[in-house]
């Protein structure tokens, strides 16, 4: 699949400055878009399992997890 995107002339300017010999602007651009995809990809599974442990009911509450963040603290100035 091929396919066109428009860039801002600021962004454009920012990959020329990036591109080398070694790296063509393009290759820059679809290494860029295949980081991004695949962060989107992990950001979506791991909001999935937020929910799904919602749905289990594995949650607690507030007042728990801010006990729980009080004691790591203490347990660390013990350390």
């Amino acid at each position: 699949m091929n396919a066109t995107i428009t860039l801002a002339p600021s962004i454009i300017k920012r990959l020329e400055k990036v591109a080398s010999s070694h790296r063509t602007a393009e290759d820059i651009v679809k290494q860029a878009v295949k980081n991004q995809l695949a962060y989107e990809e992990h950001v979506l599974k791991e909001i999935d399992a937020g929910i799904a442990d919602i749905e289990a009911g594995r949650v607690i509450s507030d007042d728990i997890f801010w006990q729980k963040i009080g004691q790591s603290k203490h347990a660390k100035k013990a350390a």
